[in-house]
C-alpha cells in the first residue's frame, strides 16, 4: 500500500464562505470522478473510498471568506494508484462555476512509523441520537472511533484486524467545543483530536490507510490527518 499526496492549484471564479468550502470541493472533485464509469462507480459506492482530501489553504487570521479571482490550493490523498492517474490526467484541466483548477502534483508519503496524527479538519461522528458529547461518554466515543478506523481499513484492504489491538496510547480533544460544518443543507457538528499512535504493526498499517481515507468523511473533506513520524 502507497498513500499518495496530491497538490491541486486552482482559481477561484466566485467567493466561497470557509463553512461552504468542504462541500464546494467535493463537488468539484465528485464532478470530475463521475465523468468516468468506473470512477463514478467509485463515487456511489456506500464504503471506505480510499480517498479524502483537506481545505483551501489558508487565508488571513478572521478572514470568513475565500476571495475569487484569488489562487489557493487544496490536498488530495489515496492509495488508488488508477485514482492517482486519473486524477493526475485531467483534474487540473477541470472547471466547475467556483473553481478553475490550474496545477497538481503528485509525491508519496513514505511507509515510515507514525509517531502522531491529528485532525486538520473536523471528525465527525454521526450518532442516532444526534452529536455525541450529548449523548455518551468519552469511553463509549473512543470505542466507536476506532470501531470507524478498524472498519474502514478492513472494509477497504479485506484484511481482518486483530480484536482488542491498541491503535493508541493517547488521545486528546483539541476543540473545547463542537465544530460546526455545512453539508447538504444542515450543519453537522464535529471535533478536532489529536492521537499518539501506537507503536505496534497493525496501528501503523490501520493509521497509514487513514493518512489516505482521513477519519468518517474523507471524502466530504473531513477527518484529514496531519502526522508526524517517529525522529
Amino acid at each position: 500500500m502507497v498513500v499518495y499526496e496530491l497538490t491541486v492549484k486552482a482559481f477561484l471564479l466566485e467567493d466561497i464562505p470557509v463553512s461552504l468550502v468542504s462541500g464546494v470541493l467535493a463537488q468539484y472533485i465528485d464532478s470530475y470522478l463521475v465523468k468516468d464509469t468506473h470512477f463514478a462507480e467509485l463515487h456511489y459506492k456506500n464504503s471506505a473510498k480510499g480517498y479524502c482530501f483537506d481545505m483551501l489553504s489558508k487565508i488571513a487570521k478572521g478572514m470568513k471568506v475565500y476571495k475569487r479571482d484569488q489562487v489557493y490550493q487544496f490536498r488530495i490523498r489515496t492509495v488508488n494508484r488508477d485514482l492517482v492517474s486519473y486524477l493526475m490526467e485531467g483534474i487540473a484541466d477541470h472547471k466547475t462555476r467556483a473553481i478553475k483548477g490550474l496545477t497538481r502534483a503528485v509525491r508519496q508519503i513514505p511507509r515510515k512509523p507514525i509517531a502522531s496524527v491529528w485532525t486538520l479538519t473536523p471528525y465527525i461522528f454521526k450518532t442516532s441520537k444526534g452529536y455525541w458529547r450529548d449523548c455518551m461518554g468519552f469511553e463509549e466515543f473512543e470505542q466507536a472511533l476506532c470501531a470507524g478506523l478498524i472498519h474502514q481499513y478492513e472494509s477497504y484492504t479485506s484484511e481482518e484486524v486483530e480484536k482488542n489491538v491498541a491503535l493508541y496510547d493517547q488521545i486528546e480533544l483539541k476543540s473545547k467545543c463542537a465544530i460546526g460544518v455545512s453539508y447538504k443543507g444542515i450543519t453537522l457538528l464535529g471535533d478536532k483530536i489529536a492521537m499518539q499512535v501506537s507503536d505496534n504493526e497493525t496501528a501503523q498499517k490501520v493509521f497509514y490507510f487513514a493518512l489516505a481515507n482521513a477519519i468518517g468523511m474523507g471524502p466530504r473533506g473531513q477527518g484529514f490527518l496531519g502526522f508526524r513520524f517517529v525522529n
